[in-house]
């Protein structure tokens, strides 16, 4: 169960980081934002798709000696999910839909928060 869903986060943050990197305007006419600066939008993109989706395709395929590989992936998505959270707080978004950016911050949460939960409970998995 624990792989089959690190197996999902994999699959699911490749779709997202894809989304990111290659339909960044895509994002912006969806969330009514400023078209300034797509540059930081194609970085997160190739941050998801190579930190979790690679990193977690890559414990999923070999569990066991990972947890170096799975704390860095969760140290990773606190600082990121941490400056989002932030950057909301601090009303830093140009966006005008700001409902797909609560999405956003929601689902960064609670893959960080399962991240970390798995990496304390079932520990010996990645052992």
């Amino acid at each position: 169960m624990i792989k089959l869903s690190i197996l999902f986060i994999s699959i699911f943050s490749l779709i997202y980081g894809i989304y990111f990197l290659f339909f960044p305007y895509n994002f912006v006419n969806l969330t009514v934002a400023e078209s300034t600066n797509i540059a930081w939008l194609r970085n997160l993109g190739g941050a998801i798709t190579g930190l979790l989706f690679v990193g977690l395709l890559k414990i999923y395929l070999s569990t066991k000696g990972s947890i170096r590989l799975l704390n860095v992936i969760i140290i990773t998505s606190i600082i990121q999910t941490s400056a989002l959270i932030y950057s909301r707080i601090a009303n830093e978004f140009s966006a005008n839909n700001l409902l797909i950016i609560d999405i956003t911050i929601y689902a960064a949460l609670i893959v960080t928060i399962y991240l970390l939960f798995i990496s304390i409970k079932f520990k010996k998995i990645f052992i």
